[in-house]
């Protein structure tokens, strides 16, 4: 088993993508477009040739490089196209650890870890998933009482469902609404994320999804998701005051089940750990898919308290 270091500009882009494709666990965050529009700077370790990545995003303070977790990507990790025994996911991480000295990254749903170790530490976090090969009248037994009564209130209100191709609508959308909730996204993270809906817009990988009032005149609520060959990822959702009055978040989330039900698709809520999302989240689905969100801190010890 050998597990290399390969700096941004050694990395073959049709190998990586390659091994995300054939990968079971295989996630839109971890193809190589993805991966070049949202980091900062990343790297890779691969095992022997691409059997298994691994997507290492990285910045630089006070000359100290440390692994860190982009904006708009919520699992990275692992990937490979066999099963990841566990010490292999150790093994991995160790390898990172030799060559960052601080990290606070993700994994994905299939890097399981039972125990924290002496050279790093985890915790999980949720992610909640939809299987959309049922029927929707089976989808829709299954959603929580309560969702299903919001559903048919919201639907009386004359509410309208439409399909989009302005996803800068939405994307504006999303951050005057949550802007001041979300500090840390930057303005970089936000340009980033657009030039990202622009190449997936060009793939046909986009879909935008958005409820207004029954006149059609008033946005209530509006959600762009992004596609692979297996999920299609809840990237970004909002609503505003209005909408949550009318039950339109219930309204749309039910509208693309069950447009999409039927298909092989896989919807992917994208979270969460927030309470007041997670419970939502929970209403449609009881299939909490969580991942290993993993900390090592081996910076000297004058400044290892300080995080970069």
């Amino acid at each position: 088993m050998s597990i290399q270091y390969l700096p941004h500009n050694k990395i073959i882009k049709e190998k990586w993508d390659s091994c995300i494709k054939l990968s079971a666990n295989g996630l839109i965050y971890a193809e190589y477009d993805y991966l070049e529009t949202i980091a900062s700077k990343w790297d890779a370790l691969i095992l022997n040739d691409y059997e298994a990545v691994m997507p290492l995003c990285w910045r630089r303070k006070l000359g100290i490089k440390y692994l860190y977790q982009p904006s708009f990507f919520q699992q990275g990790g692992i990937f490979c196209k066999q099963h990841l025994p566990e010490d292999l996911i150790e093994a991995f991480i160790k390898e990172a650890s030799l060559h960052f000295k601080f990290a606070e990254i993700t994994m994905n749903y299939q890097n399981v870890l039972t125990y924290n170790k002496k050279a790093f530490s985890f915790s999980l976090r949720n992610n909640f998933v939809l299987e959309l090969n049922k029927g929707y009248k089976n989808i829709f037994a299954g959603f929580k009482p309560t969702v299903r009564q919001r559903i048919k209130k919201a639907a009386q209100s004359g509410l309208q469902y439409h399909s989009s191709l302005d996803y800068t609508e939405t994307i504006t959308l999303y951050r005057k609404l949550y802007q001041q909730r979300l500090p840390e996204f930057s303005n970089k993270d936000y340009e980033q994320f657009q030039k990202l809906c622009a190449i997936y817009f060009k793939q046909k990988r986009i879909l935008i999804r958005k409820v207004t009032d029954k006149e059609g005149k008033d946005l209530l609520a509006a959600t762009l998701l992004l596609k692979d060959e297996k999920r299609l990822y809840n990237i970004i959702s909002c609503i505003v005051p209005k909408g949550k009055d009318l039950l339109a978040n219930y309204f749309m989330y039910d509208r693309i089940i069950n447009e999409f039900a039927g298909t092989e698709y896989i919807f992917d809520f994208e979270g969460s750990d927030k309470p007041g999302i997670a419970h939502f989240y929970k209403k449609f689905t009881g299939n909490n898919e969580t991942y290993p969100f993993v900390k090592f801190n081996n910076l000297p010890a004058a400044i290892k308290l300080i995080k970069p």
